[in-house]
């Protein structure tokens, strides 16, 4: 697992950029000169829940196993008849 940012073409795949965390900006920038340039592009970032397990000792399965149950958690969302309507968080004086 990296706590690299890279700028990936969607097509292909291929990393077309790619940087620390701390110059995501640059890689930000970087894809919106190739979007204006007409490619598709995506900018693929590491989770703060991704960082912290790593900055823990994970290895790269429990990072897999990390994002597939937060996606199965998304999709679970997704599929509900209320979405995230009932996730709410309840006001101060509930």
């Amino acid at each position: 697992m990296s706590n690299q940012v890279r700028v990936i073409d969607s097509l292909s795949k291929t990393v077309l950029f790619e940087t620390t965390m701390d110059k995501i900006s640059d890689a930000y920038s970087f894809a919106t000169q190739m979007e204006e340039a007409g490619l598709d592009i995506e900018v693929v970032a590491p989770s703060l829940a991704e960082t912290l397990i790593t900055s823990l000792g994970a290895n790269e399965k429990d990072v897999d196993q990390l994002k597939q149950s937060m996606q199965e958690e998304i999709d679970d969302h997704d599929e509900s008849d209320f979405g995230c309507a009932v996730c709410v968080a309840p006001g101060p004086h509930q």
